[in-house]
């Protein structure tokens, strides 16, 4: 018997009487298992980025800082959007785009290196292009956590809200994920 079911069977027995099953059976989706009490090591650390991240606030710096871990920055140019360009445009034009695209990629991934550093963080940076969503589930199997930025592959809205593709990767990766 877990903790939780114990806890229940302590505290509310008298109360509920012959119907503590059903309560604990009706309630246990809101407990915690035994699993999801313990705290997760995390060593590795995912932090995606693109056009759409500007910077990672120093209220999500405060709560990575909280773990002893190395942080891996990658930088993804959509390669839906370069196919799109390559079948539109003439090669020189879509290879100027990249090279921007990689020009800007690199400055973000040197920028917020440097700021992790500050922090005492060591980092990794990783450039190359590829499927947002896809490749982000796919790396996150390699770290313990992974950390989205809420505006990450969304384009330009002026909302608050959180993207799409964030909320997508949240559901499939298996690690924890931080949006910030």
């Amino acid at each position: 018997m877990g903790y939780s079911s114990s806890l229940i069977q302590r505290k509310f027995r008298d109360i509920v009487g012959r119907r503590y099953e059903s309560v604990l059976k009706e309630y246990s989706e809101f407990l915690l298992t035994e699993e999801e009490v313990l705290v997760p090591e995390v060593r590795s650390i995912l932090v995606p980025l693109d056009f759409f991240v500007h910077d990672i606030t120093d209220e999500a710096i405060d709560v990575l800082s909280a773990y002893d871990a190395t942080i891996s920055l990658a930088y993804i140019t959509d390669a839906g959007v370069v196919e799109l360009l390559e079948r539109a445009l003439n090669q020189s034009s879509t290879e100027e785009f990249r090279a921007k695209k990689e020009e800007y990629g690199r400055r973000l991934l040197d920028r917020t290196a440097a700021k992790l550093k500050e922090h005492g963080f060591s980092t990794q940076t990783r450039m190359f292009v590829g499927h947002k969503g896809d490749d982000v589930v796919q790396m996150a199997k390699n770290h313990d956590m992974v950390a989205l930025c809420r505006r990450y592959a969304d384009g330009e809205s002026t909302d608050v809200s959180i993207s799409p593709i964030v909320l997508r990767i949240c559901q499939r990766v298996e690690t924890p994920a931080l949006i910030y």
